[in-house]
């Protein structure tokens, strides 16, 4: 597939876009306000991610370049999370375990793009850039595995407020 930088780098922001929105309402889902802060915080990443990568299409927005072949399989999983993604937020009725699945895809496919754009940049500073996104990516999925073995776990105890009486209890006993 023949793209130009600002084309990937479109989707990149139109990514960090949904995948804000998903954590949002996965924090909508939840009743613990643990959970809602440590969703709301991945949600305020994931804007952060995306005003770093505007500001690269900016600056990539300037020069005019030719369409480079992109690896397709990275663009292809893109837009189908992407559609994942719109389709759960959509939805009035989505299971909490269906979002977490959908926003850790999400999360490994948007690492997997920022390594594969870090290997067409222009700029030392930009490549270092992309690939430290890729991290921070990896370690957002990271955040949600653990959460996700949780909920799956201790379905009943993790939907209730008792929840965050429990994580209490337990950080002062240590």
């Amino acid at each position: 597939m023949k793209i130009t930088d600002k084309e990937v780098f479109e989707i990149a922001v139109n990514s960090e876009i949904r995948t804000k929105e998903m954590y949002e309402k996965l924090a909508s889902l939840v009743k613990s306000d643990l959970i809602k802060d440590e969703l709301m915080f991945l949600a305020n990443e994931e804007d952060k991610h995306r005003r770093i990568v505007e500001k690269i299409r900016e600056k990539l927005g300037s020069e005019e370049t030719e369409p480079k072949k992109v690896d397709i399989e990275i663009i292809d999983e893109f837009k189908v999370i992407a559609e994942k993604m719109g389709d759960a937020i959509q939805k009035q009725d989505t299971e909490i375990t269906e979002v977490y699945e959908i926003a850790m895809q999400a999360e490994l496919v948007s690492e997997k793009l920022y390594k594969e754009l870090a290997r067409y940049a222009a700029t030392e500073k930009t490549k270092l850039l992309l690939e430290m996104l890729a991290d921070m990516e990896k370690n957002h999925y990271n955040i949600l595995k653990k959460q996700y073995k949780y909920i799956t776990r201790y379905p009943e105890i993790y939907k209730e407020e008792f929840y965050d009486q429990l994580m209490k209890d337990i950080n002062f006993n240590f």
